[in-house]
């Protein structure tokens, strides 16, 4: 099949009724394309967002890491029912003015979709882990998306090295790459009804890292329009990350207004696995004073 037959018959599927088996076969017969790696070195930080739900609280390394693969059973951007992933947000390392630079902002909306609804307030609880790379990242980039081009500098960066380094291929490779990595970029950045609609970026996730130097995918984050970016790792590439900072933070919301307070933070080695989490100074006074409410009752 050529890429456009393959490409077609992908959009063909009805994900509605997961079609996981003829989507990997049809993304296998793909064969070779150009992609763009991005290697993360050590130093590099990335986040992690997990909510709370009730009284939650949370001291394990574990809890600010993936998914348990017997929890994991839908279908996320980058993860299927049989491949749980650790997913995490991440800055690039040199910002324009003007540029997105606070990684937790892309965590609060990756992880709350409720702060979406402009017409809803409330209050809730989101834990964060910030990761730091010890041993060099292997990602797959899944940037050719023509929508995010003017959101960041880094991926005009990653476009235009893209295209001027597959340029150097004869024209059917040129094509066929291009062709296939607008497709996975749409797969990424699209919106979803059913958790079945990721089915195509998931498998194509999968399939990547299956390779023994691939460790995951980097793409842009859709909830902040292409301004940052999420990375999904494989668990067994985990062990490339260390744990150095886990806290807790507060959200206040008045319908379109949100404020972020902090309320725990513990700095940690990188290798502790159980920890206790140290309060600071509560905000929520200041936090509530920003929304013009006295209490938490008012955005309930």
């Amino acid at each position: 099949m050529t890429i456009d037959e393959i490409i077609a018959s992908l959009k063909k599927l009805n994900l509605d009724n997961d079609p996981a088996k003829e989507a990997k076969e049809l993304l296998k017969q793909v064969g070779k394309v150009g992609y763009m790696l991005v290697t993360y070195h050590k130093g590099k930080s990335v986040m992690r967002a997990r909510p709370n739900y009730g009284d939650e609280r949370f001291s394990l390394k574990n809890d600010f890491s993936f998914k348990p693969q017997h929890l994991n059973t839908t279908y996320q951007r980058a993860s299927t029912p049989s491949q749980t992933m650790f997913y995490a947000c991440a800055l690039p390392d040199k910002l324009e003015k003007g540029e997105l630079e606070n990684s937790r902002i892309i965590g609060v909306l990756e992880a709350m979709p409720w702060l979406r609804d402009k017409t809803s307030s409330g209050y809730k609880k989101i834990s964060f882990g910030k990761w730091i790379v010890e041993e060099d990242l292997n990602l797959i980039a899944v940037i050719h998306k023509d929508t995010f081009y003017e959101e960041s500098s880094y991926t005009r960066e990653l476009v235009d090295a893209y295209n001027y380094f597959i340029k150097q291929e004869d024209k059917e490779m040129l094509d066929k790459s291009l062709k296939y990595q607008t497709f996975i970029a749409d797969e990424f950045s699209k919106e979803i009804n059913n958790h079945t609609d990721y089915l195509i970026s998931a498998i194509f996730t999968e399939l990547v890292s299956q390779h023994p130097n691939i460790d995951g995918v980097l793409y842009p984050s859709v909830r902040v329009l292409g301004k940052g970016f999420n990375v999904a790792i494989k668990p067994s590439a985990c062990k490339k990350l260390g744990l150095y900072v886990a806290g807790e933070c507060s959200i206040y919301k008045l319908r379109d207004h949100t404020v972020v307070g902090i309320d725990c933070l513990t700095k940690l080695d990188g290798k502790t696995d159980n920890f206790e989490l140290t309060e600071i100074e509560n905000h929520r006074i200041e936090c509530l004073q920003q929304l013009g409410v006295t209490c938490i009752d008012e955005l309930k």
